[in-house]
């Protein structure tokens, strides 16, 4: 029995792949060409938080979900761009199927979450018919789209072989509902596009290739049941019911979980979960600190851009934060509540506000025992501004000099870059910015003195002067590149792809929007939705 056992798991470990040969190549078309040549259709891998989530979403919460084994891969500022190149590795596809397997145990161990997955009374140990009202509607929920009579029948046979073999009807299901998870049609998503459009290359997605995209986009989930039933009615494929689907999601409270990991990727917050700082100079460096920084930041952004739907500019130079006794201790203000998170206003006159003044991007850019204004800076440079800084040279030291009577600050001892010409071009775009920040540590606690200097913040982001961190926040949201960043950086997200020239013109149309909107969040969102890029992708070849 074991053996067998073993081939009915091979069996559904090694179901065919689906569209997973490369896609075309991006249509090569001269620069003066106004139209828009849609990205290549993808296939993109689930992160470890979507395939959380989306387990999460059709079997509940009574039902614990491991993250994706596989690691992600950043591309393009963001995992979820680094998902189309990702695939698995042999050790990865031995522990989906471990995953799958557990917790479709558990799944038919659960006797509500068994009683909704399966709305049918086996009428034997092997019952292909019940099995296929559980298993068809099942697939529609994993994959994303209505399973075919061919591919619900594969699942049928081997819950069939399983049952027979078990004595047990419930225990072969487990069968079928593994393999469905191990399927690339749940482990990858599917946005490939048609056949419809201009030209033989070009085409619309689907509407369920929508749905996914949609509720990914807006909540980093699979798509409700809602939504999927709206995909087959043909909605998606109409601005109205495009636009009507969007307004409900961005509605729904489930739009925080997305909203979170947008801005989880985009700041590199989940590296905070390894935040290493020198407890022996920092005495409030502990593993969990990481972690409590991040959720100051993530509060902070649903609190503004969710519940208010407030201005974007505002989480960089707003006074307003989250705080938990910890973080109050590390920034040396009193805590606002006993216990947990509660909002805290930092006074008029304090040195620090919005993101860059809190320990999620200050900890993050720095190094483990001090400050970095180079870190700072680049971060500025290249995430809220879409400067393009490249890395330094092999050959060339990054070291910096030690410490001395004559170079105490991080100012002083950073000027050698600033001179050297293999540094400086790059140096003197980020380390003017960081500087500004420097009366803020590793920690990111405020500071007037650094080795016994005296630091100088003041300092100008191009040709805008600034007197110190405030005022660098201030001259970053004002900076002519702060809109159309934060726009190709959630279009990026979106769509999966890094945007391409004839794209140029969406993009400038989407940043218009968000100016007059007043940097809102929803507006952008669902302008991105209803643009022909988000909608569009080349068919695959």
């Amino acid at each position: 029995m074991r053996n067998r056992l073993s081939f009915v798991r091979l069996l559904a470990a090694s179901l065919p792949l689906v569209a997973l040969a490369g896609c075309s190549e991006e249509s090569k078309q001269v620069i003066a060409d106004p139209a828009l040549i849609p990205a290549d259709g993808l296939l993109r891998r689930l992160t470890e938080t979507q395939f959380q989530s989306s387990l999460e979403e059709v079997f509940g919460p009574e039902v614990p979900v491991p993250v994706n084994p596989e690691p992600d891969v950043q591309l393009g500022r963001f995992l979820s761009v680094g998902a189309t190149q990702a695939t698995f590795s042999p050790r990865g596809v031995e522990a989906i199927e471990k995953v799958s397997f557990d917790l479709a145990k558990k799944a038919m161990a659960n006797e509500a979450v068994r009683a909704r997955l399966v709305p049918c009374t086996p009428a034997a140990t092997r019952d292909d018919a019940c099995a296929t009202t559980a298993l068809t509607k099942l697939g529609e929920q994993l994959w994303r789209r209505p399973v075919t009579a061919e591919e619900s029948a594969t699942f049928v046979e081997l819950s069939g072989v399983a049952a027979t073999t078990l004595g047990d009807f419930y225990d072969g299901l487990e069968y079928g509902i593994a393999g469905m998870i191990q399927s690339p049609n749940f482990l990858f998503r599917a946005e490939l596009g048609g056949s419809e459009g201009s030209g033989a290359a070009v085409g619309r997605l689907n509407d369920f290739e929508l749905a996914t995209r949609l509720a990914y986009f807006f909540w980093n989930t699979s798509p409700d049941d809602a939504l999927l039933a709206a995909a087959e009615q043909g909605l998606l494929s109409t601005d109205d019911g495009l636009r009507a689907q969007a307004e409900r999601l961005f509605a729904d409270p489930k739009v925080h979980g997305g909203v979170r990991n947008f801005f989880n990727e985009y700041f590199r917050l989940y590296e905070l979960d390894k935040l290493d700082k020198d407890p022996t100079i920092f005495e409030h460096a502990r593993p969990e600190l990481g972690p409590i920084a991040r959720e100051e930041t993530l509060s902070t952004i649903e609190a503004l851009l969710l519940e208010e739907e407030g201005d974007y500019r505002e989480l960089f130079t707003g006074r307003r934060t989250f705080l938990n006794r910890e973080l109050a201790s590390v920034y040396r203000v009193p805590a606002p509540a006993r216990e947990g998170f509660a909002e805290y206003v930092y006074p008029p006159d304090s040195p620090r506000a919005g993101f860059l003044g809190q320990l999620s991007f200050l900890g993050l850019n720095s190094h483990a025992v001090a400050s970095s204004a180079t870190k700072r800076g680049l971060f500025i440079r290249e995430r809220l501004l879409c400067k393009r800084i490249n890395p330094p040279p092999v050959n060339v030291s990054t070291a910096l000099p030690e410490v001395n009577p004559d170079a105490k600050t991080l100012r002083e001892r950073l000027s050698t870059h600033a001179t050297n010409p293999s540094c400086g071009g790059c140096h003197n775009l980020t380390d003017p910015i960081g500087l500004g920040l420097e009366n803020f540590d590793a920690m990111g606690q405020y500071r007037t003195v650094d080795n016994g200097g005296a630091i100088d913040p003041a300092g100008d982001l191009d040709g805008a002067p600034f007197a110190d961190a405030r005022g660098v926040a201030e001259r970053v949201v004002q900076h002519e590149d702060f809109g159309s960043c934060f726009v190709s950086n959630l279009y990026r997200y979106a769509t999966g792809h890094e945007e391409n020239f004839s794209e140029l013109p969406i993009l400038n149309g989407l940043t218009g929007e968000l100016e007059a909107s007043g940097y809102r969040l929803k507006p952008a969102m669902i302008g991105i939705v209803m643009s022909e890029g988000f909608r569009s992708a080349s068919k695959a070849q």
